[in-house]
């Protein structure tokens, strides 16, 4: 019985492993996001092509990541349905990584000045409209065009943020991709 017992446990401890490798993404020595066997990742190299998919193997300086692509197709009925269209392994080295998408942080359409155009904008063309249809409301009133000039600094004010605005985070100085292997004790 004791011996059962001890193999037992010995066939059980070798099916549990200690963590792997890993991937970790640093912002000024802050880990922001890790990366593990299985997770997704989408990046962009420096030549400019962007690659994603599953990561299937994580080495000291590199990676490799199964390509594929989910897109929709019709079927023999005509309905829309999913297909997988799988690209196979790329091998990457995580210095050749230059742009990794960033996550939506809270409203995405402040932060890249959308909401400020857009309802800028919408109130500048309905204060034209009303300046032309309605006889008691002139368009050249000293009021409507302050009105219309604030209207124009907070359609400017979204037009700039939209310009500073990034989707992705460029490796370098602030942020740093660090594998198991060159991962700093900082």
């Amino acid at each position: 019985m004791k011996y059962a017992l001890t193999i037992l446990v010995i066939f059980c401890s070798l099916g549990s492993f200690a963590q792997g490798d890993f991937i970790l993404l640093r912002k000024d020595n802050i880990v922001i996001q890790s990366y593990v066997k299985d997770s997704y990742m989408k990046c962009q190299l420096f030549n400019g092509q962007w690659i994603e998919g599953r990561i299937k193997q994580i080495k000291a300086d590199s990676l490799f990541l199964e390509q594929f692509q989910v897109r929709q197709v019709a079927s023999i009925f005509g309905t829309p349905m999913l297909d997988t269209v799988r690209y196979g392994l790329a091998k990457l080295s995580i210095n050749d990584i230059h742009l990794l998408p960033k996550k939506e942080q809270g409203v995405s359409a402040i932060n890249n000045g959308s909401l400020f155009m857009l309802g800028a904008g919408g109130y500048m063309v309905l204060n034209i409209i009303n300046g032309l249809t309605q006889t008691n409301q002139s368009v050249t009133s000293n009021q409507n065009l302050i009105n219309l000039g604030i209207a124009a600094g907070v359609f400017m004010f979204g037009e700039m943020l939209h310009w500073t605005h990034r989707d992705y985070i460029t490796l370098g100085k602030k942020y740093q991709l660090y594998s198991t292997a060159t991962v700093p004790n900082k």
